[in-house]
């Protein structure tokens, strides 16, 4: 039968259900669905269709994924994100145009833990009149910004400043120097300053300089501040003051940090990968994913299946 299935290019599970619908119910379950529809035990219910489209239209801006995870940890609905994806299409609440496919710029490094290897850079940030320049410390195993700084200047003093709060934040300066992170960081003039660099010699910090060229060896934090710009600082027209301006990407980085989803790390926020958090919110997930089945198969085998007449 397997060789007879790969002429037809049928999976061999599809025929054997088919097999089965037909000794259980005869021909006429092999094509009338309506008449089998009540008897699967996986269907989604009714009222989990609605609270995943109510939840969408009210999260618009949240991508399929995205929108299961969310879900599943404010106890809306406990689906597959695949699931999610065909309730909304349904519902023509799916784009039909995908999004090109952008060069991924993460990953090059590999970490196991946090505080294994952390990431800094600056990027400029518009302000009227001025200058301003954002520096971040960002932590390479969760994408959690340990700190960062809205400056008018970019020198190392001032890498020098951040990473050294950084270190304090994280409780790193009274640790060995193995438990110390790495630092990745481009080649710009700031960090390869004979005193910065002296600083981290003085507290054994690792510093691995990226190739020239090489973007992607740095592109956790390339793509934070990518993100940062793309959805908050270019969807304004322009910051008025520098202290508007602070307060403004505080409060963005805040949210990222400790409310949005990240699916570079198994959509979970930066700071529960970070503390510790992520393996019990994935686990729970998993668990209140099954109770749901278990729930649906339940209400799904109350309905006995039509009669075919």
């Amino acid at each position: 039968m397997s060789h007879v299935c790969r002429i037809l290019k049928l999976h061999p599970g599809r025929y054997y259900r088919w097999r089965r619908l037909f000794k259980a119910h005869g021909f006429e379950s092999l094509i009338n669905k309506k008449s089998r529809a009540h008897s699967c035990p996986h269907k989604l219910l009714e009222s989990e269709r609605q609270r995943i489209i109510d939840y969408a239209l009210k999260y618009p801006d949240l991508r399929h994924r995205k929108l299961c995870y969310a879900m599943q940890d404010d106890g809306v609905a406990y689906v597959s994100p695949s699931t999610v994806y065909r309730v909304l299409k349904d519902k023509g609440l799916i784009s039909q145009y995908e999004l090109p496919k952008k060069r991924s710029v993460d990953g090059s490094v590999k970490v196991k833990k946090p505080n294994d290897v952390w990431h800094i850079d600056i990027t400029y940030i518009p302000v009227a009149q001025r200058h301003a320049y954002l520096i971040t410390v960002l932590d390479g195993y969760s994408r959690y910004p340990v700190h960062h700084e809205l400056s008018q200047t970019m020198t190392a003093d001032d890498m020098e400043g951040v990473m050294s709060r950084a270190l304090a934040k994280a409780e790193l300066f009274e640790v060995p120097a193995a438990e110390r992170p790495a630092l990745v960081s481009d080649n710009g003039t700031q960090l390869v300053a004979n005193s910065f660099q002296k600083f981290l010699n003085t507290w054994d910090i690792e510093h691995r300089r990226i190739a020239v060229r090489h973007p992607e060896s740095n592109g956790k934090i390339e793509v934070f501040h990518k993100t940062i710009k793309y959805e908050r600082v270019y969807v304004k027209e322009q910051y008025e003051t520098f202290y508007e301006a602070r307060d403004d990407l505080d409060e963005f980085i805040r949210y990222y940090a400790e409310e949005r989803l990240h699916q570079g790390i198994g959509f979970v926020t930066p700071e529960s990968r970070y503390n510790g958090k992520a393996e019990k919110i994935v686990s729970r997930r998993k668990q209140n994913h099954q109770k749901a089945i278990e729930q649906r198969k339940q209400k799904n085998r109350m309905h006995k299946p039509q009669q075919v007449a």
